[in-house]
């Protein structure tokens, strides 16, 4: 409509100076975004710059707190809360914590809650070998019924717990509840180890991370029961010969010790980092190189796995071993764990190297004793809700995106390559599954059943992987074969069994499973999808 043509209410407003209908929504509009805004930023630095002064209980405080968890007999033990989580868990517990905080509830909270009184949520990360002899598959069983009547004692806990013959790996947090402090809980859960098995657990190193946000504890717990703790799938020389044997591990260096290691000359020393190459692009061990006394430090080195089971690979190229032979050289993981069996394989395989090293807790602990860094540049990935932790950054990049959040590291969103450094979404590369990381507005912009979009990560990028994951025949370990229809493209050396295209087909194959097939009982087609009633014919 023309000035000519515009309404003549519309313009007896505008000559007194008035706003019309549709310049004042949209004012509004502005003005709830603006306090949206500062309403956001105001909680989000907050929550992220608490100075509340939190204390931590001492021994003495936590053993009055202290209220035993009973083992449970052979006789007591029940599968009540077993459930099957997919072929690869198809013994997993799954028990739902008894609190659990969104960030919009937090926020929620604020308005209402002395920031003293809000409830805070702590985070525990250890990993425990055992020794020769294994345990028996019964003390197995017995440990994972005495954890399921932890949770139960203790039900403001949540995480994930790995549990094998050879150990635990774990990755736990607690909330304040009405009963116990987080804080108490974790610890509490410790002892409860410790009584359950004195030799192992009192030698185990315990890592701690206090008072962060709510919202960055699990609503659940999950037990899995598997083979190893980190599946690195090393070939044997041997038959029943262990390639990794953990007597043969690298020597474990505490943060202080490793930090002036990495300044030595990189012509007489490397550092490896046996993480995935995706959480390599968030920060690494590479600012030695710039900035130790006499730069250039141990060089860095990036396997580029999607995997561990690509390390065994990379180990045992050639051009691998004539880069290691005759240096120093260093490992360094999350968390420590992947470094145990890593520095084990390359002591057995790796002939002429100086010495082998492992960074012990892994770049968590150094983070906590260099808390403006060290020679780590960027970000730590973490397998918990705080997703990704910088330096003297105690609750990460988890929880809602605020409208402040900028990228800090290089990299970039797979799609409109804007600095980006959050993988949301749990979007996966189209290619090989891996995590991507994709910004927040190509995420609101992209529509979740297109078909025809192809994310891919950096490293496919970079190998010029163009055959799709679901055009890929896989085994249990990895990449089989590429089907005909795709064979003159290339494919990713290895792909993620529960990423690509693979995990959007086992969706839609779940979804269907939820409907009722309209022909019943008498349906005849054996690779039906649908839902059948009981009575229906076995064919």
């Amino acid at each position: 409509m023309t000035n000519g043509d515009e309404h003549p209410k519309a313009k007896a407003d505008r000559k007194r100076g008035r706003l019309s209908r549709k310049e004042q929504k949209a004012r509004k509009k502005q003005r709830e975004e603006s306090e949206k805004h500062s309403s956001d930023t105001a909680s989000n630095e907050a929550l992220n710059n608490n100075t509340i002064q939190r204390t931590i209980p001492s021994e003495e405080e936590l053993e009055k707190t202290y209220v035993p968890t009973p083992i449970p007999s052979f006789q007591d033990m029940s599968a009540k809360h077993t459930k099957s989580l997919g072929k690869w868990f198809p013994k997993a517990v799954v028990l739902k914590s008894s609190v659990h905080y969104t960030n919009a509830e937090i926020l929620k909270l604020m308005k209402e809650t002395p920031l003293e009184q809000l409830p805070t949520a702590s985070i525990l990360l250890f990993y425990q070998y055992v020794t020769e002899p294994l345990w028996p598959q019964s003390k197995v069983d017995l440990l994972m019924a005495f954890l399921v009547q932890i949770a139960e004692h203790r039900p403001n806990l949540g995480g994930r717990i790995r549990v094998a013959r050879e150990g635990l790996n774990v990755t736990l947090s607690a909330i304040d509840d009405q009963h116990n402090t987080a804080v108490e809980t974790l610890r509490h859960f410790c002892r409860d180890l410790k009584r359950f098995d004195p030799k192992v657990f009192s030698q185990t190193d315990f890592k701690f991370i206090d008072h962060v946000q709510a919202d960055r504890h699990f609503k659940d717990l999950k037990l899995f029961p598997v083979q190893e703790l980190v599946f690195y799938g090393f070939p044997k020389r041997k038959e029943d010969q262990d390639p990794a044997p953990l007597e043969k591990t690298g020597f474990h260096l505490p943060p202080a010790d490793f930090h002036k290691m990495l300044e030595q000359d990189s012509s007489s020393t490397v550092v490896i980092d046996v993480r995935n190459h995706y959480e390599a692009a968030l920060g690494r061990f590479d600012g030695q190189q710039a900035d130790a006394p006499t730069a250039p430090g141990a060089e860095y080195i990036d396997p580029k796995m999607r995997k561990s089971t690509d390390f065994a690979k990379w180990l045992n190229k050639k051009e691998t071993q004539e880069k290691l032979q005759d240096k120093n050289v260093m490992l360094f993981c999350t968390g420590g764990v992947r470094c145990e069996r890593a520095s084990a394989y390359l002591r057995n395989t790796v002939n002429n190297v100086k010495g082998v090293f492992q960074l012990q807790g892994g770049v968590e602990k150094y983070l906590q004793e260099f808390p403006t860094g060290g020679y780590f540049r960027g970000k730590n990935f973490v397998f918990d809700k705080r997703e990704a932790c910088g330096a003297g950054d105690r609750d990460g990049d988890g929880g809602v995106l605020g409208h402040s959040h900028s990228s800090t590291t290089d990299t970039k969103c797979c799609l409109c390559e804007k600095p980006w450094d959050r993988y949301l979404g749990k979007k996966k590369c189209s290619m090989c599954g891996v995590p991507v990381l994709m910004c927040d507005k190509c995420m609101s912009s992209t529509s979740k059943k297109d078909d025809n979009l192809l994310l891919r990560c950096p490293l496919c990028v970079e190998e010029g992987v163009t055959v799709r994951a679901d055009d890929v025949e896989w085994t249990n370990n990895g990449m089989d074969a590429i089907l005909p229809d795709a064979t003159s493209n290339k494919a990713a050396p290895s792909v993620l069994k529960w990423g690509g295209g693979h995990a959007a087909t086992k969706k839609d194959k779940r979804r269907f499973q939820k409907v009722q097939c309209r022909f019943g009982a008498e349906c005849a087609r054996k690779d039906c999808f649908f839902m059948h009633p009981k009575e229906r014919v076995k064919l």
